[in-house]
Formats: C-alpha cells, sequence, structure tokens
C-alpha cells in the first residue's frame, strides 16, 4: 500500500475539508434562494395581493443556479480526496476498537437512528411528491412513476457502492459524504422540468441509498448479546416510523403553503445536521462477546443469504409499491390534499407508539412470526376494501384502511435488514447488509412500475398489494418451518 508523509497527509485533509465547507455553503445559499424566486413574495408584502398561492416554489433555469454545479463539483473532490487518504493510511485506524462506553453507545445509537429516520423519511416523501408533480407537469402515472424508478436506481446503487466505499476510507468519511451528497441533491426542488427531477432524484438516491445499511451495521456492532436483534430492530421500526411521520407532517404542514417542491428542499436543513454529528459514527467495528457456535450455525443457515435476497426483493415490492402511490390513492375518493395527508400523519403517530409493543412481538414470535402477522393482516384488510368497494364509496374509511396497510407493510421492511446484519458474521457485516439492501431497493424499483399500470383501477392495486403482503408473508413461513426443522435435526444428532 503507497504510503505519504505526514505533511502531505495534512494537506489532503485540508483539502478534504475545504471541499465539505464549500457543498455546505453552496448547499445553504440554493436552500435560501429557492424561497426568494420570484412569486415568493411573503403574503401581504407590497405589490402582492397576499394569497397563499404567493408563497408556492417554483422551478429554476438551470442558468441561475450555479450554486448548484459548485456544491457537485466540491462533492466529487471530497470523494477523490477521500479514496485518496484511504489509499495512503498505512493501517493507522486499527480493524477492531475497543467498545465505546455505555455514553458513548447511547450517543452513537441516538445519531444512527436519526440518520436512518432521515434516510428513511426520503425514500417516503416519494409518495407525496408525486401528485403535486403530475399536477405541475401534466404527466400520467406511468411517467410520474418514472420518478420513484430513478430513485429507487440511485439507491440500488448506493447500496451496493456504501458499504465496499466504507471499506475503503472508513464508515465516518462514508456517513459524512453520503450526507454532504444528500444535502446538495436537495436542491432537485428547484429543476425546472420533470427530466431534471428524475436525474437529480437518482442521484440523491446514490447519496441516501448506502445509509440504510451502513447505519444498521453500525447500531449491530454497539449491542452485544442476544438482545442485539431485538433492540436494532426496534431503533429500525422506530426510525421508520419517524421517517415516515416527517414526511407525512412535512406534506401535511408544508406543502399547502409552499407547494411539493418544498418537500425535496428541507433535506438541505436535515442533511447539514447530519452531517455535522459524523464525527460520532465509529470509524470501524468495535469487540462484542462471542454468540454461541450452535445459534451461529442455526442462525446462518435458516436465514441463507439467498433466502434474505428474496425476503429483501418481495419486501421491496410490497413496501415501495404501496408507499409510493397511497398518497395518491387516498385522494381517489375525493379527501382533500390536507385531509388525505393529515390520515397518514396520523398513521405515522400510530407507529411511533406501537414501536415498542412491535419490539416485544419480535422477541416473543421472533421476525418471521411477526412478519407472517403482518402480511395477514396487511392483506385481509385490502381485500377487503377492494371487495367492498368502499374505496371509492367511502374515503375515509379506505384512507384510514390504507394508513393501517402501510404501518404493517413499513413494520416489515424495518424488520428484514437488522436481521441480516444479526446473523452476519462480524467481519463480513456490512457486504452482507449492502447486498440484502441492493435486492430490496430492487424489489423496490420493480413495486412502483407494477402498480402504476394498474393505477387507474384502485381495486386492482389493492389487491395487488394484498397479494404481494401475502407473498412476504410466505417467505417468512417458509423461513420459520425451516429454522424448526434444524433445530429438530441438530437435537437429533447431538
Amino acid at each position: 500500500m503507497t504510503t505519504v508523509s505526514g505533511p502531505a497527509r495534512t494537506s489532503w485533509r485540508g483539502v478534504f475539508a475545504l471541499a465539505a465547507a464549500v457543498v455546505v455553503i453552496a448547499s445553504a445559499v440554493g436552500f435560501f434562494r429557492a424561497f426568494e424566486m420570484p412569486g415568493m413574495e411573503p403574503a401581504g408584502s407590497m405589490g402582492s395581493p397576499g394569497s397563499m398561492a404567493d408563497r408556492r416554489l417554483h422551478g429554476m433555469p438551470l442558468a441561475d443556479m450555479p450554486e448548484m454545479f459548485v456544491a457537485g463539483a466540491a462533492l466529487l473532490l471530497a470523494l477523490g480526496t477521500a479514496l485518496v487518504l484511504g489509499r495512503t493510511r498505512p493501517g493507522a485506524v486499527p480493524a477492531v476498537l475497543r467498545p465505546p462506553t455505555v455514553r458513548g453507545r447511547r450517543t452513537i445509537a441516538v445519531v444512527a437512528t436519526a440518520a436512518l429516520t432521515i434516510d428513511i423519511s426520503k425514500t417516503s416523501t416519494l409518495g407525496f411528491v408525486i401528485p403535486g408533480l403530475r399536477a405541475e407537469y401534466g404527466i400520467d402515472a406511468s411517467t410520474a412513476s418514472l420518478l420513484a424508478v430513478s430513485g429507487l436506481s440511485g439507491t440500488a446503487l448506493g447500496a451496493l457502492l456504501c458499504g465496499r466505499l466504507a471499506e475503503r476510507i472508513g464508515r465516518r468519511a462514508c456517513y459524512l459524504l453520503a450526507t454532504l451528497g444528500f444535502t446538495a441533491t436537495s436542491m432537485c426542488g428547484t429543476m425546472p422540468d420533470f427530466g431534471g427531477n428524475a436525474v437529480m432524484c437518482f442521484l440523491m438516491g446514490i447519496a441516501v441509498g448506502g445509509l440504510a445499511p451502513m447505519l444498521i451495521t453500525v447500531l449491530s456492532d454497539l449491542f452485544p448479546g442476544p438482545g442485539r436483534g431485538a433492540a436494532v430492530t426496534g431503533l429500525s421500526i422506530l426510525a421508520a416510523a419517524i421517517g415516515y411521520l416527517v414526511a407525512s407532517g412535512s406534506a401535511l404542514w408544508l406543502e399547502p403553503v409552499f407547494g411539493w417542491r418544498v418537500l425535496w428542499l428541507i433535506g438541505a436543513p436535515t442533511g447539514l445536521l447530519l452531517a455535522a454529528a459524523a464525527a460520532v459514527i465509529p470509524e470501524q467495528r468495535s469487540t462484542r462477546a462471542p454468540a454461541a457456535a450452535a445459534d451461529n450455525w442455526l442462525a446462518r443457515n435458516t436465514l441463507t443469504t439467498r433466502l434474505q435476497w428474496v425476503f429483501a426483493f418481495s419486501i421491496g415490492l410490497t413496501t415501495f409499491g404501496l408507499t409510493t402511490w397511497v398518497p395518491t390513492l387516498s385522494r381517489v375518493g375525493g379527501l382533500s390534499l390536507t385531509t388525505a395527508n393529515a390520515l397518514l400523519t396520523g398513521s405515522a403517530v400510530a407507529m411511533v407508539l406501537c414501536a415498542g409493543l412491535l419490539m416485544f412481538g419480535y422477541r416473543r414470535f421472533g421476525p418471521t412470526g411477526v412478519t407472517v402477522r403482518l402480511a395477514v393482516c396487511t392483506a385481509v384488510l385490502l381485500l377487503a376494501l377492494a371487495v367492498s368497494g368502499w374505496a371509492v364509496a367511502a374515503p375515509w374509511l379506505s384512507a384510514a384502511v390504507l394508513t393501517v396497510a402501510l404501518l404493517g407493510v413499513n413494520t416489515m421492511a424495518a424488520v428484514f435488514l437488522p436481521v441480516a446484519a444479526d446473523v452476519a458474521d462480524d467481519r463480513l457485516r456490512g457486504r452482507v447488509a449492502g447486498s440484502v439492501s441492493f435486492f430490496n431497493r430492487l424489489g423496490g424499483l420493480a413495486g412502483p412500475l407494477v402498480l402504476s399500470l394498474l393505477v387507474r383501477s384502485v381495486s386492482e392495486v389493492l389487491v395487488s398489494v394484498a397479494l404481494l403482503a401475502l407473498l412476504c408473508g410466505s417467505v417468512a413461513a417458509y423461513t420459520s418451518r425451516r429454522q424448526r426443522m434444524l433445530r429438530k435435526a441438530a437435537v437429533e444428532v447431538g
């Protein structure tokens, strides 16, 4: 491995810090300028009629956004500098560090969970952006689904790249680059056309796609012992709930005032807050108490990597398919934008309150037992809604059922990645989590595409999601049966 002298390394670190600072400044400038565009005069100002519509955000020509290109160039410079530093460091960071103190573990857990929350909120925001985007650009559902396809393609690529990049440059630098990329691409809220939105959504996906597996890996390293799976799953469920609450709450309170573009732009301040907490993220994994050999054998043979891929794909197909179209489906029966978003926000609040109960269910029934029960309940609710015809006749009831179904599928989505990290070997945990997340994103990529072909028929969408939920439950049931057979065989051999 090539090495450089201390002064040279200091110079490279200075370049990295300067590039990161430029990304921060350019992103902040772009965020504030978005609210100073023509038509954004405060209500009641001179020459303004004082209506709420005067505050809505509008697209901006690319020539008027030099800060976006400056931020992009600085981000590429920071990435290149991090790669040089990662390649030249002569093993300065050991592969294994001493475990953090109790206080340090709590701080890391809070920061990692907060970052996971923001990561999930940006994916959930896709569904809330699409209705307003369709109305502004005058596009149909199939065309609008390309935005979800673009964003989820980016997250799939980011999930593959982030684990390997973290091994090369360290988790902390990888986390910082991801949050800076997330911040810079939030300026997609000022894109003048649909194509520009799709491109920026893809780039944002790359930035945030690797955060989830990396953060789950960090959390898994923090909790030794048999309770690790339940602890990480509980935090993951809480992050999923609050993440959707952030997305739905933003749509409820900000979208009626500023329009759909603000749902992208708010990623800038939240991204900067996460970037400021980069120093808390541990550079490498820490030691933990070894698990019993029999437990490791049972876990890894029950949830093989390929079985986890299938499970993650089916979960992604279901969750992203439903999440992307729930805001649209909630308004089919004539509900207003505010009412539909209020119901979805209520679903997120309920999920936050249920996080502890679901963690108890994980400990009581295991991940497969929880998934089977949630899948069956979700399928029954959606099939009943489709068969009864209430989806159009009773919009309030329809929206309420959809929010309950969303609670179920988002909880299933919060389970699979912590389980993958829990059963993986310590040395391969990051890569395993990244590969499983990649297949989940592939499923998510297919979900909006499949449902966009059926979105004109509400009943067909509901039946499709119900069948997908049953598919997830079937994979979980097979996994549970496989675990019982393996345990029985191990007892007979022993």
